[in-house]
């Protein structure tokens, strides 16, 4: 794999001028370790932010549960892949879908719900985090 040089470099530059007091060595050996991660996609980043939300919302002791529900579709020349929480409660009929849009394949972009947004700040019940 080819690294681009001039980016690490202009990168541990940045990180050096971020606080004076820091070793250029270290600087260089960060901005290296960042060119050699692997970059997360935005599906997974989005996936990320679900989760977060289901976990949020589990940790509050109320008797309902949230599960996250991912899905692919492929049909008629398009590829998706549709986000979702299910809200179920402890010892009741209770089942909700609460679909938050979902992201498309082949122009890899993400198209929300309405209300539903996972690049905004909001809660499973829809409150401003």
């Amino acid at each position: 794999m080819r690294y681009d040089l001039s980016k690490i470099m202009k990168r541990a530059w940045q990180i050096k001028k971020e606080d004076e007091r820091n070793i250029f060595g270290l600087c260089l050996k960060m901005a290296w370790e960042e060119a050699k991660s692997p970059k997360k996609s935005e599906k997974e980043i989005l996936l990320d932010r679900l989760n977060e939300k289901a976990a949020e919302a589990n940790s509050h002791d109320n008797g309902y549960h949230y599960n996250v529900y991912i899905s692919n579709w492929e049909n008629y020349g398009k590829s998706r892949t549709y986000f979702a929480i299910f809200e179920t409660r402890e010892n009741s009929k209770h089942n909700k879908k609460i679909s938050y849009g979902y992201y498309d394949n082949q122009k890899l972009i993400y198209v929300p719900e309405k209300y539903n947004n996972l690049e905004k700040n909001f809660t499973v019940g829809g409150a401003m985090m």
